[in-house]
């Protein structure tokens, strides 16, 4: 079904050409960011049974998914980009993990033909939708979950004081080329220029309008928030659930 004339297309979005950036994406992120206790904090909040089913949105390198296969029945890993799946994929094989299904899809494209879920998880991803279309995109991932099912949402969000922008940004920017080195930096810089990061108000406001409650919410840097939600209320559109 094509996606009507007025909807948001999320292909243009302004961030980098994953396509061709995957593998190099993925050793930035191992830098700047401590990756594998990220995974952990999720994978402890989450909880996961053997029995459960688990969708990714923005799967991008695929390290969350490979993580939490292990833990679950299944992983529905979904990217817009055919490289970053690709690249995920061939992780996958190298490691041996078989119960990963990796899908081409973003936040208000998917349609999901599973069951009903029991955790979505997305990272560094929502970003590239502007506000009006983060709140579509948060309700419809209510509308895949099951009551009680849980959100675990990371992304760049800003909880810096905005008066002092300007210093804030130039010390982040210049410690990111300490760690990653000045290509990276240039990444966060064109980042803040033309990308849809919000402030921390602002997306708690979207995640609770949604029909989550926020268990948990922590700042990292001023720069990167997680939020820990549950599903409190069958309010919120099935949209996106071709079960309904």
């Amino acid at each position: 079904m094509s996606a009507p004339a007025w909807q948001y297309h999320e292909p243009d979005h302004p961030g980098a050409n994953f396509d061709a950036l995957a593998e190099i994406y993925d050793r930035n992120m191992q830098k700047f960011r401590d990756v594998q206790g990220e995974i952990k904090e999720i994978l402890g909040f989450l909880d996961l049974k053997p029995d459960q089913p688990v969708l990714e949105i923005g799967t991008g390198t695929g390290e969350f998914a490979l993580a939490a296969a292990r833990h679950c029945r299944k992983v529905y890993a979904v990217d817009l980009s055919a490289g970053m799946l690709r690249y995920a994929e061939k992780k996958a094989k190298t490691r041996g993990v078989a119960n990963v299904e990796f899908l081409q899809g973003g936040f208000l494209t998917y349609q999901h033909e599973g069951e009903p879920l029991d955790a979505i998880v997305s990272q560094i991803a929502l970003h590239h939708l502007p506000d009006f279309w983060k709140q579509i995109a948060l309700l419809r991932m209510a509308g895949l979950l099951a009551e009680g099912g849980k959100l675990c949402l990371r992304d760049v969000v800003y909880s810096f004081d905005p008066r002092s922008h300007e210093e804030f940004l130039d010390e982040f920017i210049s410690k990111a080329a300490e760690k990653a080195g000045p290509q990276f930096a240039r990444s966060i810089c064109e980042h803040v220029r033309n990308e849809y990061s919000t402030m921390d108000w602002i997306m708690r406001g979207v995640i609770e309008r949604a029909g989550f409650k926020i268990e948990k919410a922590t700042h990292s840097q001023g720069f990167f928030a997680l939020y820990l939600c549950t599903k409190t209320t069958n309010s919120a559109s099935s949209e996106g659930n071709t079960n309904d």
